[in-house]
């Protein structure tokens, strides 16, 4: 069964523009054109589209989901490197959290200059942000 772009979009909740931008990116192959040139898609689409979707849920650059479709794609590769990509990807989601929570403390901080009794003109947390 083949479907148009606009039946994939609705399908797999991805907007045609990023269905387009994963076309483009190499995330998902060209698909077949009609003798019209509109865009063919097969069910093969979804399940990818849907891969796609479940990684960048979990912060995944297109990098990252492009080496994992390429794993996807050669299924009797062992899995270490699988393990490996995703084992870097929590490092760098940790180092986020502990950026954030740096950012928290510098927020926290400057919060404590400004009671809140003030004037304007003399808040605390705008001098601190001059």
């Amino acid at each position: 069964m083949f479907m148009k772009i606009g039946e994939l979009s609705e399908k797999t909740s991805c907007s045609v523009l990023t269905i387009r931008f994963y076309e483009k990116e190499g995330l998902i192959p060209q698909p077949d054109r009609t003798q019209g040139n509109y865009r063919l898609y097969t069910e093969d689409y979804i399940d990818r589209l849907k891969f796609i979707v479940n990684c960048r849920s979990l912060n995944m650059n297109l990098t990252e989901i492009k080496k994992l479709l390429n794993y996807k794609d050669l299924p009797n590769l062992n899995c270490s490197d699988v393990n490996e990509l995703i084992d870097s990807h929590i490092n760098d989601v940790e180092e986020n959290i502990r950026n954030q929570q740096k950012l928290i403390q510098q927020l926290l901080e400057i919060r404590k200059t400004c009671d809140g009794l003030c004037t304007v003109d003399k808040c605390g947390v705008l001098k601190k942000l001059a």
